[in-house]
């Protein structure tokens, strides 16, 4: 275990000023603190200095970068014209400023090789000489091939684009200054990075982001941005999943994994999955700053897929690194005719390279996920944290009741042949069987009638049924009591009733050792010693992930009543922040030794 006291964890970097100072500072002060994070800019800081006070770094980077884009041409281009050739003259005479020589020495362009040092004087010259300004990217998690690669796409740019991409460029450089250089609790952090993912959205009225859509792709960009400003190596493998990993050299092998899923359902809340991404990319920020080194390997993994909502095939991100991908979800197609296969070969992803994104489990310590509750429990009790002992298991079908349409005025009621009707003896059905036992749920969540007017007696409905356990001999005896009245109802009503299974995933109960670990955190965390334990009724990637390491999770309070996958779901900052705590002891005292 580390001998590290999390309480001691700060960041004490002399650069480095919290938000609460910046925040109250005198103007001149507030700029000149923001001196560096605009290239030798300074009126950008003294544009927003009015609009305190700011939320979160985040907040102050979208006023700032707002400031930028309000600007006048001849000031974005001098404000592009401040920053440095990339390995150019600059450098060679000294004249870089700390942050601009960090970060290229951080991409290794300190240690051009003859070759590509010419190279990059060469392209500098050209894109000069096209534009009239230098070369401006943002090279943090670049490496001097990378670097090249990019200027010579870019070189060939219109000069109107080039002015635009430069501008984006700038921004990401600054946000990940003031990621470094301002200091705030980790739950508003938390938070806010929710809030600013949450702008990324399929429909302009809510938060829908479904699987490698543009708002998806988006998403995943600024996922990985964050991992880099982080200090993590990043990959996004085939299926799109984003993968950031904390090695040290002197670290082991070994890797214990985290994270949860960044799809969303429909009209979502900010919260679901994303929190078990964002809190432990805030930590690991965090404890980098401070100077901590983890004695194994740290995986953060954020899931592209878990819901379903595309394609109707749940968990493809967790699939794919445990290795229980099914290729025929391949051919799976979205409400447009567009193929799973079609829309990863668009987005850039190698469907075939899927194989080899699976994890070695010989090399796992664990996979451990912070997730938001998404129900009452918590809350009614009062108490921030809780310890998932298992993840109930579900079967899902869709079911088909074909009856025979008619004229609503002309057919007697003893007649008729009401699919609707029956339909509706099968929700209560459902709801009876499920009610009487705890721990079992049943729900329909979509009821159709297709085709369906108003003067028509309906002729055919569709329903979905979703049926959850803790327990997987309660959940298929309460499965099959359901098809079997389903049945007696069809003979009754003398219409065709036809259930289609589409998912069928067993409990997995939660490794006592996880269990074990998360209590003795939240213990030292919250000095309580006696720790809430329940179970999830919702399925998680955790459960994919538990098939091939031990699992565990932990709950955070979910506010507003426990409402979930709905835009009211809430988290408060300081229940994320108390979970953030838990989790950066979590990893400071996770063994390595089996």
């Amino acid at each position: 275990m580390s001998d590290i006291d999390p309480h001691r964890i700060d960041r004490r970097s002399a650069r480095v000023i919290s938000l609460q100072q910046l925040n109250s500072l005198p103007p001149s002060q507030f700029v000149a603190s923001l001196a560096g994070v605009f290239e030798r800019t300074p009126w950008v800081a003294e544009r927003v200095a009015a609009a305190r006070p700011f939320r979160s770094h985040l907040h102050l980077h979208q006023a700032m970068c707002a400031a930028v884009e309000q600007a006048g041409i001849d000031e974005q281009l001098a404000l592009i014209r401040a920053h440095p050739e990339l390995s150019g003259r600059t450098r060679m005479r000294g004249e870089l400023t700390p942050e601009s020589a960090r970060e290229q020495q951080g991409a290794g362009l300190a240690a051009c090789t003859p070759e590509e040092f010419t190279r990059l004087q060469q392209l500098n010259a050209a894109y000069t000489q096209r534009f009239g300004f230098p070369f401006v990217l943002a090279v943090k998690g670049h490496n001097r091939a990378s670097v090249i690669a990019a200027l010579e796409r870019r070189v060939g740019n219109t000069v109107e684009h080039e002015r635009a991409v430069a501008l984006r460029e700038i921004g990401r450089i600054a946000e990940f200054r003031l990621a470094e250089l301002v200091d705030e609790p980790l739950g508003p952090r938390i938070l806010a990075m929710a809030e600013e993912l949450a702008r990324l959205s399929d429909r302009a009225d809510g938060l829908t982001c479904s699987y490698l859509t543009p708002a998806h792709r988006a998403t995943a960009a600024l996922l990985r941005e964050w991992m880099v400003d982080a200090g993590l190596e990043v990959e996004v493998d085939a299926v799109g999943n984003v993968i950031g990993r904390w090695r040290d050299a002197a670290a082991s092998a070994r890797t214990l994994v985290t994270g949860s899923h960044y799809d969303t359902v429909i009209d979502a809340g900010k919260f679901d999955g994303r929190l078990g991404v964002l809190l432990p990319i805030a930590v690991v920020a965090r404890l980098r700053g401070a100077g901590v080194r983890l004695p194994y390997t740290l995986t953060i993994v954020a899931f592209a897929e878990e819901e379903g909502v595309r394609f109707k095939s749940t968990f493809l991100g967790s699939r794919a690194l445990a290795g229980r991908f099914d290729p025929a979800v391949l051919d799976s197609v979205d409400a447009d005719g567009i193929t799973m296969r079609q829309a990863m070969v668009a987005a850039g992803l190698d469907p075939a390279a899927i194989p080899k994104a699976g994890l070695d489990p010989r090399t796992l310590l664990g996979f451990a996920e912070v997730h938001i509750e998404q129900g009452p429990v918590l809350l009614n009790e009062a108490v921030p944290l809780g310890i998932v002992t298992s993840i109930a298991g579900s079967t899902r079908c869709f079911v088909s009741i074909t009856g025979l349409a008619g004229h609503a005025g002309t057919v007697p009621m003893h007649l008729r042949h009401d699919a609707a009707a029956a339909a509706a003896e099968v929700v209560l059905a459902i709801e009876k069987r499920c009610g009487d036992t705890p721990g079992l749920v049943g729900t329909v969540g979509q009821l159709q009638v297709p085709m369906g007017a108003v003067n028509v007696i309906p002729g055919r409905c569709e329903l979905s049924v979703d049926i959850r356990a803790d327990n997987d001999a309660v959940r298929d005896a309460a499965f099959a009591s359901v098809v079997a009245e389903s049945a007696r109802i069809a003979a009754r009503r003398q219409v065709e009733i036809q259930w289609r299974k589409v998912l069928e995933v067993a409990c997995v109960p939660c490794a006592p050792k996880m269990q074990q670990l998360w209590a003795d955190s939240i213990g030292r965390t919250t000095g309580n010693a006696e720790v809430r334990r329940l179970p999830s009724g919702a399925g998680h990637d955790a459960m994919v992930m538990g098939q091939i390491t031990a699992m565990g999770m932990l709950f955070v309070r979910c506010g507003n009543g426990g409402i979930s996958h709905h835009p009211s779901e809430t988290l408060s900052a300081e229940d994320a922040d108390v979970a953030a705590h838990a989790f950066q002891d979590f990893l400071l005292n996770f063994p390595v030794s089996p």
